[in-house]
């Protein structure tokens, strides 16, 4: 064949390549959208251009909302922010409508619902012109097909769409409202303050967060504060949502409003007035919550239970705290048993250190279970307290809880650490054992700090809280691995299998 010949066969077939992709691929995509555009109710609309809305909720009430500066608020029949999400939704639905057809002579409005019993929806674009005001009116469902009458304010022309299109609108007047009391980052508050009823005065702490970012109790009191019941209560402040609107003060609302169980002001930033608010007394099956702003609203009555009402609880009560991989050896003084002890009762020292193969027990005839001492470290990783029973006690009081002397002391030590080492500067955590509680829990310190705290009862079993423990629940049984040696070598004999079968 010619080359020329090829070389225009060639160039053809480019183009009509070319043409197939661009006309038939490509240009599908903007002959759809070009499609859909002339299907809308209102086209050539934007939802974000939509800065106003007016008309009847669900249950019949008039209500008109307004975007300012990227927020919906409610300004009629009520003023208050409004769901965002949700007007966003009405926003779309209007805009967005699309016809699934029309009704050709429709004679008169009446007769689909679009009469003077139509449902009408009033909307605003940005600008100030005739045409920033548009409306749609909604009438009756279709007679098969469970699609619904519209027509355009102030248009004659009938279409009917999908019913569940408009579905955005079908909502009470509340459910249109913000329902959340705060609207913050919880990683912006720097400083906060709680407080509470006790008896006939009041209980209030403030907290702030130091330049290192940790939480501390300011005030009436200097302390650490537990990082955990701080972050848990400024989240649950955030996510903190009403259960319905109180748009009417009176005397039974001002009495459970000054009824409060708990109050709260937040600082978010330097100078900025601080958000305030209280949960207050029950109305009715509720209680009453006033927010930022003096708005009132309801609030499921066990949402109180997400706020801490003693100081104990906002204090820290870690008392140990450091990364598993970093402990290398344990140093245990353990008393025989977890019943009273004396001062002349000496303490049984057990050393256990890890080693390529695991932990094992330093200069003693019985090893120790190496995944019972894994456990071990893994809780003293992260060793809480749930109270703090007394920042300082007397000697005799320390008895009788068991901490003087104490019926048992662990020390964590990092890798290459020494039992002898005196500046503890390898040290990672100390803790002093005392004895357990049925109801409330195992008394323990961290050593060099006068702070009794309080342990959950549960800790128990996953602490040598006395030699007699630790030899029965953290140490290998000899006699179980010899049985099991033994197994072991019985199985590698092989049996005869006639043994015991009589030949004849």
């Amino acid at each position: 064949m010619n080359p020329r010949t090829t070389g225009l066969l060639a160039l053809v077939a480019l183009l009509l390549g070319g043409f197939v992709y661009f006309y038939e691929l490509e240009g599908e995509s903007a002959r759809q959208a070009a499609l859909d555009e002339e299907k809308r109710i209102h086209p050539g609309l934007d939802a974000e251009d939509v800065v106003a809305v007016a008309f009847a909720s669900q249950d019949g009430i008039d209500a008109r909302f307004e975007r300012r500066e990227g927020r919906w608020w409610l300004v009629s029949p009520v003023e208050g922010e409004a769901d965002r999400s949700a007007l966003d939704a009405i926003a779309f639905a209007l805009v967005h409508l699309p016809r699934e057809g029309s009704v050709a002579d429709a004679d008169s409005p009446d007769q689909f619902g679009l009469g003077d019993a139509a449902r009408v929806v009033r909307f605003e674009l940005r600008g100030t012109g005739v045409g920033a005001k548009k409306g749609l009116r909604i009438g009756r469902t279709t007679p098969v097909g469970g699609h619904v009458y519209v027509a355009r304010l102030g248009d004659d022309a009938v279409a009917y769409v999908e019913g569940y299109r408009l579905n955005a609108l079908n909502r009470n007047l509340d459910d249109l409202r913000e329902r959340g009391i705060f609207a913050f980052e919880v990683g912006d508050v720097r400083a906060f303050a709680v407080s509470w009823p006790a008896g006939e005065s009041a209980v209030e702490l403030e907290l702030e967060r130091d330049a290192q970012g940790d939480w501390q109790i300011r005030s009436p009191f200097e302390d650490r504060a537990d990082p955990q019941t701080v972050r848990d209560l400024l989240s649950n402040l955030s996510f903190l949502r009403a259960s319905g609107f109180i748009d009417r003060r009176d005397a039974a609302v001002e009495a459970a409003v000054e009824a409060m169980a708990i109050g709260f002001r937040l600082h978010l930033a330097e100078g900025e007035v601080p958000d305030r608010a209280r949960i207050g007394g029950a109305l009715g099956e509720h209680r009453v919550i006033e927010g930022p702003g003096d708005r009132l609203y309801t609030l499921e009555p066990e949402r109180l239970e997400d706020f801490p009402r003693t100081v104990a609880a906002y204090r820290d009560k870690q008392i140990s705290d450091f990364e598993i991989a970093e402990a290398g050896r344990l140093v245990l003084d353990l008393r025989r048993t977890a019943a009273v002890v004396s001062e002349t009762e000496a303490a049984t020292r057990v050393e256990v250190e890890l080693a390529e193969t695991g932990w094992s027990r330093i200069g003693a005839a019985r090893p120790v279970d190496p995944d019972r001492i894994s456990d071990l470290v893994r809780q003293l990783a992260d060793l809480r307290a749930v109270d703090i029973l007394a920042d300082e006690m007397g000697e005799n009081e320390l008895s009788s809880l068991g901490l003087s002397p104490p019926r048992a002391s662990i020390r964590v030590e990092g890798r290459g650490g020494s039992s002898v080492q005196e500046d503890g500067a390898n040290v990672l955590a100390e803790v002093a054992i005392g004895r357990s509680d049925a109801e409330r829990g195992v008394f323990v310190q961290r050593l060099g700090d006068p702070t009794v705290f309080v342990l959950p009862a549960s800790v128990v079993e996953a602490l040598p809280v006395s030699l007699e423990a630790f030899e029965t629940d953290f140490s290998s049984s000899i006699e179980g691995a010899a049985l099991e040696a033994e197994t072991s070598e019985d199985a590698g004999v092989a049996a005869d299998p006639l043994e015991g079968v009589e030949i004849q």
